[in-house]
């Protein structure tokens, strides 16, 4: 691919000046613009579009009205001007403000009268200083835009990793590494957190009934429901597997998570999701409450599990809290009230 001919740029207030430094420059086959005015000069730098293609500037030091030290300071406060490489024109005179010119950021500098073998050599190599600095800068751009991107992606593979393709909720994985850093935290700073077994009742008949994605459809509403039903953000509601789900709470004790339960409960009463092999006809879940204030030295999952199973063969379609192993005789349970007609009390289907 023939690289672009070099764009150089001419500003002085010297229409003479200007055709000599044109003149010199012819060896260099380059596109050379010499505009009469500031004005033009501004407009071929790109001051109000924020682009432009020239390689070099050479700008006469002083000038009548704004003179190059001023037409300097102002373009080097454009971003898209930072790279590009300034040569200025000086009379031997005025070499003492030469150190005004570096410090306002110009590259490089050629004497009155111009020797034209010096003047495209500097040229030269200031437009392959500005081409550099281009080519990195864009090399630094799309890195960032690659780096972004694949920020995105791994963000959106994270996300995908912890959720629930189906319902949208938290995965198994994520409440497995949520569960182990509220339990950290407990054992840390005694911060009571409570765990929620429920599972859906009579799910296999529901599939059975009307089909695997009329289950899916299932799973999604009561997944939203729990979601609603657990609004504060150090909740996580989290689908455990099949048609089981979890609700951890932080911060929340015994009698918290009954409440939680017990709302749950209401819900799906309110909503009455339709399911013909239910004994009452609509969606209902079995829940087991545990908190580690009670659970001593039970792990808190497998006391919020046998709650669960307790109230599973209890009759379904109500809340268990763990108190005391499974093994201990005459264990007392906590059931929560429920709504009216939500048929917590039913003997077991």
């Amino acid at each position: 691919m023939t690289p672009e001919p070099l764009h150089v740029l001419i500003v002085d207030d010297s229409a003479l000046m200007r055709a000599m430094l044109r003149q010199s420059l012819q060896g260099l086959g380059a596109r050379v613009e010499a505009p009469a005015t500031l004005d033009g000069a501004r407009e071929a730098l790109g001051l109000r579009g924020g682009h432009t293609d020239v390689d070099v500037l050479l700008l006469d030091l002083v000038m009548p009205g704004t003179d190059g030290l001023t037409f300097l300071r102002e373009l080097r406060a454009h971003a898209h001007l930072q790279d590009l490489s300034v040569i200025m024109v000086t009379a031997l005179q005025e070499d003492d403000r030469l150190d005004e010119a570096f410090a306002a950021g110009a590259n490089d500098y050629v004497t009155k009268p111009v020797r034209p073998t010096v003047l495209c050599a500097r040229t030269l190599h200031a437009a392959r200083l500005t081409r550099a600095l281009r080519a990195r800068r864009e090399r630094e751009a799309q890195l960032e835009l690659m780096t972004a991107s694949l920020r995105s992606l791994n963000e959106q593979l994270t996300e995908l990793s912890v959720t629930d393709g189906l319902t949208g909720i938290a995965n198994r994985r994520a409440f497995d590494a949520h569960l182990d850093r509220a339990l950290s935290l407990h054992a840390r700073s005694g911060l009571s957190v409570t765990l929620i077994m429920l599972d859906i009742d009579h799910f296999k008949r529901y599939n059975d009934t009307l089909g695997h994605p009329a289950g899916d459809a299932c799973l999604q509403e009561v997944a939203a429901l729990l979601r609603d039903c657990t609004p504060r953000r150090t909740d996580l509601t989290a689908r455990y597997g099949g048609e089981e789900f979890a609700l951890l709470l932080l911060d929340t004790d015994l009698t918290g998570g009954l409440t939680v339960a017990r709302r749950v409960i209401s819900a799906l009463t309110e909503r009455r999701l339709p399911h013909p092999g239910h004994p009452l006809g609509y969606v209902t879940v079995s829940l087991g409450v545990a908190c580690t204030e009670l659970t001593g030295e039970v792990p808190l999952r497998e006391a919020a599990d046998q709650a669960l199973y307790r109230a599973k063969h209890a009759g379904r379609n109500g809340a268990f809290a763990w108190t005391h192993p499974l093994d201990v005789p005459g264990a007392p349970d906590v059931r929560p009230p429920t709504p009216a007609g939500s048929g917590a009390d039913q003997p077991p289907t």
